[in-house]
């Protein structure tokens, strides 16, 4: 007879581990960690964050080109 094993268990126990609480403690673990995984790897706070950061060194020469008041006025638009 063929007896398959499961990851080194014995062929008679069974796939969920033994029946002691540390077993039942990885087991809620596993689902904890299956539970918080998202379905992107990055967050939009991140994507703001890198937004920012990439267009701060253009600031300056955008200041020259464009007044402040003028693109201040044209933010505003664009916000409301």
């Amino acid at each position: 007879m063929l007896s398959i094993s499961c990851g080194g268990a014995a062929p008679g126990e069974p796939l969920l581990g033994s029946a002691d609480i540390q077993s039942l403690a990885d087991l809620g673990d596993s689902f904890e960690i299956v539970r918080s995984t998202r379905l992107l790897p990055f967050t939009r706070d991140a994507v703001l964050q890198l937004g920012v950061i990439t267009l701060l060194p253009v600031a300056p020469l955008v200041l020259t080109m464009i007044p402040l008041e003028e693109l201040m006025t044209r933010l505003l638009q664009i916000l409301l």
